[in-house]
């Protein structure tokens, strides 16, 4: 895998597996209080998205596996 991979929520989510809702990430990153990694431009008005790295991601999905199952 390449290195400083970063996704939006809702990219990250679609990828995890056991899912997590979108809600139940932003959250867990808001309140772990997390610096994005990133912004992408989606070719929409407004602001870009926020990315946030790929590898804290897994890590802290690992972490709460055994309370997704």
């Amino acid at each position: 895998m390449a290195a400083n991979l970063a996704f939006t929520i809702p990219e990250a989510c679609e990828m995890l597996s056991p899912a997590i809702s979108e809600k139940q990430l932003s959250e867990i990153i808001r309140v772990l209080r997390w610096e994005p990694a990133g912004r992408k431009y989606t070719g929409r008005a407004g602001r870009p998205a926020l990315t946030w790295d790929w590898a804290q991601i897994c890590e802290l999905h690992a972490a709460l596996l055994p309370w997704l199952g």
